[in-house]
């Protein structure tokens, strides 16, 4: 559950909390990765504004966010907190901010002409995990139906300025819905529990590979969704399993819950033989969403200063397609 609430840029009607934006609609998109470690990572989002037969006078701004780590252990199944904001928007519109609030304190980029009047962020600190839930609205925060489902569409591009390399995806739009719930009916490029979905990975002696999940479902503005997700093999071990590329299978039991959105390693979902197994050759698996909402996931494979591979790669793809055995 979401347990805290800070108003930014404009006061933002508290009827929110208690329910009242589900008696108007109103078009929403997701941003399902948001990152924020600045001065290592940032997070551009952009987002357009086509319109409907009634504009919106406003967009609100809803991040549901969470510290990536509690202590030194990456925190999966921790809930997220809530950051609210409601800023002018425009017919034709694009706006393109920093969602970490480095570059230019968080107020729109690229020299934008436009007056928004605020900063389009609350300015997390630390290494942060979120996503962000974009919504047509009125200026005092009541979601406003422009009777259009594809009025809003945005694109993200996680960038790591560090060491110079980033990558990209575009927001999803739940077709079915204009309101803050998002489901697989609705959404390409989401897994449903019990399905699965084929990957490979390089060799983690040189190659980190990531998972970045977020489980998605029934108000999101609100409520945390919950998944739990594994690896299955080619022995079809009932607890889990890698393959090499020496067509040996490594039998485990490892599963891991994540809660409103997380980051998680390749080496978090297999046992320590089964990564001593495959860490200089690399192998192949199947995801699998095991129990608990439908999920969205994207594969990141990097390496940072590695000359045999040009320096510093960052490549990351759709991951949550339907793959079967």
């Amino acid at each position: 559950m979401k347990v805290t609430l800070k108003t930014w840029a404009v006061l933002v009607c508290f009827v929110f909390l208690l329910g009242s934006f589900s008696i108007v609609k109103a078009d929403t998109v997701l941003f399902p990765v948001i990152a924020s470690n600045y001065p290592n990572v940032i997070t551009i989002v952009s987002v357009i504004n086509y319109g409907g037969s009634s504009d919106s006078t406003h967009l609100m701004y809803i991040y549901s966010y969470k510290a990536s780590l509690t202590g030194s252990t990456p925190n999966h199944t921790g809930g997220c907190s809530v950051d609210v904001g409601v800023l002018p928007t425009f017919v034709p519109d694009l706006v393109s901010f920093d969602a970490s609030g480095a570059f230019n304190s968080g107020y729109a980029l690229f020299n934008d002409p436009d007056d928004y009047g605020g900063p389009f962020t609350p300015g997390f600190a630390g290494p942060v995990r979120a996503y962000l839930l974009v919504t047509n609205s009125t200026s005092g925060g009541l979601r406003q139906d422009v009777g259009y489902a594809w009025s809003l569409s945005g694109e993200a591009i996680v960038m790591d300025i560090m060491t110079g390399a980033a990558w990209g995806y575009t927001a999803l739009n739940d077709y079915n819905r204009e309101d803050f719930s998002f489901y697989s009916s609705g959404v390409a490029n989401v897994l449903d529990a019990g399905w699965l979905k084929r990957f490979s990975f390089f060799p983690p002696s040189d190659w980190t590979t990531k998972l970045f999940i977020t489980p998605i479902g029934t108000s999101m503005e609100a409520m945390d969704s919950v998944t739990t997700v594994r690896i299955l093999g080619y022995s079809g071990s009932d607890n889990g399993s890698i393959t090499d590329r020496g067509d040996t299978t490594y039998n485990f039991n490892v599963s891991q819950l994540v809660r409103c959105t997380a980051t998680v390693n390749l080496s978090e979902l297999m046992d320590s033989t089964a990564w001593a197994g495959i860490y200089y050759s690399g192998g192949w698996g199947w995801l699998e969403i095991v129990s608990g909402d439908s999920t969205v996931v994207y594969k990141l494979e990097y390496v940072i200063n590695d000359p045999t591979y040009g320096g510093t790669n960052n490549n990351a793809y759709i991951l949550s397609t339907l793959d079967g055995p």
